[in-house]
């Protein structure tokens, strides 16, 4: 479970950065010129934006961000040294970006230690340079990272909206072929609500429906994401994918769905996902079925045309 810090537990999250740090064997001497740097103090809550991820009934690591630039700058991000190595930094960085993004930041900067770089790498961080650390002296590779970028799967880059970017979408949105099951294609009016109803999501919920590309080439091939809606009487959140018709029929939109699955659940600790469409749509309900989502339901859906529509779930 992520969560925020609280301030009752400052001296267990500072062991707990001080045990991650002194697991790549610095000496003594070196730890004590970093304490004070490290340490997580009621002040550091009350000024910073700080989650722990919790297992067991205790924190196994912990992420904090500077929001005093005008750009956030990293400040922790740790964990037990006996779950390092094992995929817990890559869901602390995913909130800490979701966090980022909520804020309304598009990007982030750090200083790594050197035994971490090759993780901010791999976390798609640039090299822009390099600060001396004034705490210990040591000259650290500074790095950047985009917080617009959301997920990136074997083949795909989901990423936020921006304004400005209805004209890129519009050749999807309002292609007949590729809207074929929504109630019409959008028109150009149509587009820039749909990329200005995201951006305002982002900001109320942290999440929204995203921008959709194929990684190796650039291409954007389509939009994916959450819609936190009304449904059945119901609030839910939808999972939802579309995929320009060039790009149908290749596995792009189960990849997509898979990840933004494992976000909901693992990230952003969703409860329940659903997802609906039309009753001929059979493509989108073999997606539906192949990320583990359950048919739970029938119904005539008013926003679309009143044609029957197809309603699945799965639960965390």
């Amino acid at each position: 479970m992520l969560r925020p810090a609280r301030i009752e537990e400052c001296a267990a999250l500072s062991d707990l950065v001080l045990r991650s740090k002194a697991h790549w064997r610095y000496s003594d001497v070196f730890m004590e010129s970093c304490r004070e740097e490290l340490a997580v103090t009621p002040e550091r809550l009350a000024a910073q934006p700080c989650r722990v991820l919790e297992r067991d009934g205790r924190p196994v690591a912990i992420w904090a961000l500077d929001l005093s630039d005008a750009v956030p700058e990293v400040a922790l991000m740790f964990a037990d040294p006996t779950l390092i190595g094992s995929g817990i930094g890559h869901l602390l960085w995913q909130d800490m970006m979701g966090e980022a993004r909520r804020l309304g930041h598009a990007r982030i900067r750090l200083d790594a230690d050197p035994n971490a770089e090759p993780f901010y790498e791999r976390m798609g961080c640039q090299r822009i340079g390099s600060h001396n650390s004034p705490s210990t002296g040591r000259m650290l590779t500074r790095y950047e990272a985009d917080a617009t970028e959301v997920l990136r799967t074997r083949r795909l880059t989901l990423r936020c909206y921006a304004p400005g970017e209805a004209g890129a979408l519009y050749p999807i949105l309002s292609d007949p072929v590729t809207m074929r099951f929504w109630p019409q294609p959008y028109d150009r009016a149509g587009v820039e609500g749909w990329v200005a109803r995201w951006l305002e999501t982002y900001r109320s919920h942290g999440y929204g429906r995203w921008a959709l590309f194929e990684t190796a080439t650039g291409t954007r091939i389509g939009d994916a994401g959450l819609i936190p809606t009304r449904l059945m009487e119901q609030d839910v959140v939808d999972l939802g994918y579309i995929i320009h018709h060039p790009y149908w029929r290749q596995g792009f939109a189960e990849e997509a769905a898979t990840a933004i699955r494992d976000y909901s659940f693992r990230v952003l600790g969703l409860p329940r996902l659903v997802a609906n469409m039309a009753h001929d749509h059979a493509g989108s309900a073999r997606v539906a079925e192949k990320i583990g989502m359950t048919k739970v339901a029938e119904f005539d859906n008013p926003r679309n045309r009143g044609i029957r529509t197809l309603f699945w779930e799965i639960t965390a």
